[in-house]
């Protein structure tokens, strides 16, 4: 199949993440010890086969008692049971609470058979003997019945979703391990410019640091994913093949490129996807920060070359890397949520492009977020995306947002 021209004309954002989005497939899946899980991806439903909790017992450290033993309970005219015995969770269960009589029960439990509610043993006046109630009881009360979270036969985890913490206590509560999971992604890191040198090394003429190696690293994990940074490449047709194919060679799982992405005589990244790439897209995105971005697979794995600039490559990887990654992991949503966000004053911008602004919101009055007037824009400037949490969207066709629109945003998801 031959590289895709497309031409000069600018394509809108949503129309080239989509033809990102539809030459990729979720990666294979593994069976991984649960404890080893916390980010994977589910690949498999999660049913519930037997009751959650097991058995009745205690929300609460108090008295199990029968309603009707204290329905007459009051400060004006207590009512005082015999304590018959102590229940700790872990233990057997199997009780019987006789009436006119209390059990002194741990928070989980086992309910005795009879008990109809627990009552806190801070609102009560007790010793080993006897327990004095002074208001009534309400039937179930600070009871968790047996199958009150779940039940079997209820689907409680999908396949797609993200494995964090409530979601591996589920699996854990189910007795599920190991559990089937996509299998870790790994991506190469490389940046490609005669301008780079290491952080660690001086800046000779014309020269600056690589960081964004560093913020392609950092964002990488957040995705969940493995980043095997493989250095900086010179801007030669050559090398840039060869790291390429190094990457190929070593059976990582995507390349996420910086520079040599527009139409100079030194940007060679587009030119490789154009002659190497089945398929290979070089798009001009109508969008800023981010206009230039290059797209290819090289023997099924793709590579998404950005910008070079560190604000625009960070911004492109939220809009498109991201996104994908998550198509490859499996995971069930995959474009960013966008939520409301209110200007309090006027901000005029540059027409023409959609404007991905990088800005900090908080919380505004009612329920909403507002946003905190952003920092300088520039592509290359890096001080007011770290201060930003979240990307504000603004339409092409203004030249500037008024005091009290609403625009959409989603989260800066590398934090």
């Amino acid at each position: 199949m031959a590289p895709r021209e497309l031409g000069h004309d600018l394509r809108p954002l949503e129309q080239v993440r989509q033809v990102i989005l539809g030459l990729l497939e979720p990666l294979g899946a593994e069976a991984r010890p649960l404890a080893e899980c916390y980010g994977a991806v589910l690949r498999e439903e999660a049913v519930v086969t037997e009751l959650i909790p097991p058995f009745d017992n205690s929300a609460m450290d108090g008295f199990a008692v029968r309603v009707t033993d204290v329905a007459s309970a009051s400060e004006a005219s207590p009512v005082t049971l015999r304590v018959s015995g102590q229940i700790a969770a872990g233990e057997p269960g199997g009780l019987v609470l006789e009436p006119g009589s209390a059990q002194r029960i741990m928070t989980g439990a086992p309910l005795p058979s009879g008990a109809e509610a627990v009552i806190p043993h801070e609102v009560t006046r007790f010793n080993d003997r006897n327990v004095t109630f002074t208001r009534p009881a309400r039937l179930g009360q600070n009871i968790r019945c047996a199958g009150g979270d779940l039940r079997p036969g209820d689907l409680v985890l999908k396949p797609g979703c993200v494995l964090r913490g409530p979601q591996l206590a589920i699996l854990a509560a189910l007795g599920r391990d190991p559990v089937r999971v996509t299998r870790k992604l790994r991506v190469a890191v490389v940046s490609s410019g005669n301008e780079l040198v290491e952080v660690g090394s001086p800046c000779g003429p014309g020269q600056i640091r690589n960081s964004n190696a560093y913020s392609l690293t950092g964002l990488l994990l957040s995705a969940g994913v493995e980043p095997v940074n493989l250095g900086i490449v010179r801007d030669t047709k050559e090398e840039v093949l060869r790291v390429i194919r190094r990457a190929v060679d070593a059976g990582l799982d995507a390349i996420v490129s910086t520079g040599g992405v527009s139409a100079g005589e030194y940007d060679w990244v587009q030119v490789v996807v154009r002659e190497h790439a089945e398929p290979g897209h070089v798009f001009k995105v109508a969008m800023r920060p981010g206009k230039p971005q290059v797209f290819g697979l090289f023997d099924g794995r793709p590579l998404f070359g950005l910008p070079g600039n560190p604000a625009a490559s960070m911004i492109s990887f939220e809009v498109f890397v991201r996104p994908a990654l998550r198509r490859l992991r499996g995971e069930g949503v995959v474009l960013p949520e966008l939520f409301g966000v209110r200007f309090p004053f006027d901000y005029p911008y540059k027409p023409g492009r959609v404007l991905l602004l990088r800005a900090r919101v908080e919380p505004d009055e009612p329920g909403g977020y507002r946003v905190v007037r952003p920092g300088e824009q520039d592509s290359s400037f890096l001080s007011s995306l770290a201060e930003a949490n979240a990307i504000v969207t603004l339409p092409s066709d203004r030249d500037v947002v008024r005091a009290g629109e609403i625009h959409p945003a989603f989260w800066f998801a590398g934090l």
